[in-house]
């Protein structure tokens, strides 16, 4: 397959219809697009009880207000995608607290020998440093999936647009016969 994908209609009007589409084409490919529900999304409960999931709702509520690209079909997945990003906040959060934690040892140096205390510091700092590095990944690739599914980076927004209809040729019209 040669070529870039097509865009979406509605993002492709958006732009000023750049590629001089037809009147007809625009209807073929706005009739081929699937949209279950209506315009209007709701949020649910448990979001309006998080505030950074909350946030972010609102401006992806933003983001798809002018474009048709998500319905209320789609709120679950949305609400998903706000609670994931609402956790994954949480996450580097929590590693922003155990990176600037602090344990004074010099009180227990007369205790207990230095190579201890060294490994203590190491597994009470590198070993949830690590733990949280992979659920901050997870998450993260979690927060990508979604994000392509939603149409919220532009590469997923290309991927949207079904082929073209193949043009019917008249046998005919290459001997000179067209419309006949």
């Amino acid at each position: 397959m040669a070529g870039r994908n097509a865009k979406p209609i509605t993002l492709q009007l958006a732009q000023g219809n750049p590629n001089r589409l037809t009147k007809a084409e625009i209807e073929r490919r706005k009739k081929t697009e699937v949209k279950l529900g209506d315009n209007k999304l709701k949020c649910p409960e448990f979001i309006k009880k998080d505030i950074p999931a909350m946030m972010k709702w609102k401006e992806i509520v933003k983001i798809y207000k002018d474009i048709d690209f998500v319905s209320s079909g789609d709120t679950g997945l949305l609400a998903r995608y706000c609670m994931t990003f609402s956790e994954y906040l949480s996450l580097l959060d929590q590693k922003r607290k155990i990176d600037s934690f602090e344990i004074n040892y010099e009180r227990l140096q007369d205790h207990f020998d230095a190579e201890l205390l060294e490994g203590l510091d190491s597994f009470f700092r590198f070993d949830p440093m690590m733990k949280l590095d992979s659920a901050v990944n997870k998450k993260m690739d979690m927060l990508i999936k979604m994000e392509d599914r939603l149409f919220l980076n532009p590469l997923a927004k290309v991927k949207n647009v079904p082929k073209k209809e193949p043009v019917k040729e008249d046998p005919l019209a290459r001997k000179g016969f067209g419309n006949v």
